[in-house]
């Protein structure tokens, strides 16, 4: 009898320690995110502008935005390390006045994308100091008549994939360092597009602008870009390497200093094609400057003219131009320079 009482609770000792105790341990926790998780930046809505952003997030846009306010920047930006991502709205501004759509001075790694800004009287986009601002990046954005499109001085800056057109003066105008590729400048009323020193501009294009295409400081690299119908120039450049360019139909007003690509100092100008361009397809016009592999065709003046001695040019193609190759006598012939 008590060795069959001993097994009844050995087994009831071990079937509750299988299973376990029926009482829970905890109440369950959350099942769902929270809005925050869900959506973790800070939107904007119009009712938010004038807006002063002061602490580094991620910010954006939820629907499209009329700021009539010609007195305030709709969005100022006090801080570094921000990011305003406009999900494809357009932020309108009042068609005048003095202000920016989004505006900043001093600040560093601000990026902006994805968005349409438009009709402000000042740049779309502006970094206002040129001594403390660095490492910004446009990227998507559509800035349309507004004074200007977008401007940031400053250093080592990245614009990608933008339009700027219509502006009423240039369409994109940058610092040093910058890099500036795949953009679309047309019918600003001045330069398309306009760098300071060291900056690559590659695979742009840039068409009938007032002033000209593109116009770099000294040490860039101007490459793979598509310049025409440009009231001037197509490209205008200083100490720079220029190649792998089409440039085509520009000065439109005819000048006669006008040109496809206008050359000052210390440039090495390869392989670009240039045809059409009225008065000079590449107009050369200081010293020190390699001119080689082009092909000149169909100028109504030159196709490669040189305004003073002392530049070097080799194994260039020329064709219909009213005169292939001008004033050459005191330049350095390197050979292989033919008209067909």
């Amino acid at each position: 009898m008590v060795s069959l009482l001993a097994l009844a609770a050995l087994l009831a000792f071990s079937l509750f320690a299988v299973g376990g105790s029926l009482e829970p341990s905890a109440p369950p926790g959350p099942t769902m995110k929270t809005l925050d998780e869900v959506e973790p930046r800070v939107p904007i809505h119009a009712s938010d502008l004038p807006l002063t952003i002061t602490e580094p997030n991620s910010y954006y846009l939820v629907e499209d935005i009329s700021f009539m306010d010609t007195l305030n920047h709709a969005i100022t930006i006090e801080c570094n390390d921000v990011t305003i991502d406009l999900a494809g709205f357009t932020l309108k501004g009042p068609g005048s006045g003095n202000r920016s759509g989004i505006y900043m001075s001093g600040r560093s790694n601000v990026e902006i994308r994805n968005g349409t800004i438009r009709d402000f009287g000042l740049p779309a986009i502006y970094e206002s100091s040129s001594t403390n601002s660095s490492s910004h990046r446009v990227v998507n954005i559509r800035a349309l008549s507004n004074g200007f499109g977008i401007y940031l001085y400053g250093y080592g800056h990245l614009i990608k994939d933008c339009t700027a057109a219509e502006n009423g003066h240039r369409g994109i105008h940058t610092g040093s360092g910058c890099t500036l590729i795949g953009n679309t400048a047309y019918n600003n009323e001045d330069c398309g597009i306009r760098t300071g020193h060291g900056c690559t501009v590659s695979s742009n294009t840039a068409c009938y602008n007032q002033y000209c295409g593109i116009y770099t400081g000294p040490g860039c690299t101007v490459t793979g870009n598509t310049v025409r119908y440009n009231q001037m120039y197509g490209i205008y450049t200083n100490g720079a390497t220029v190649t792998g360019n089409t440039v085509y139909q520009n000065n439109q007003s005819n000048a006669a200093a006008g040109a496809g690509i206008r050359v000052e100092y210390g440039c090495l100008v390869k392989g670009n094609t240039a045809t059409y361009n009225k008065q000079n397809n590449i107009y050369v016009v200081h010293d020190d400057n390699a001119i080689e592999e082009n092909l000149v065709t169909n100028s109504t003046g030159y196709g490669i003219y040189f305004r003073v001695a002392g530049n070097f040019y080799a194994n260039n193609r020329a064709s219909g131009n009213g005169t292939d190759y001008g004033n050459t006598a005191s330049q350095t012939n390197g050979g292989g320079n033919y008209s067909f």
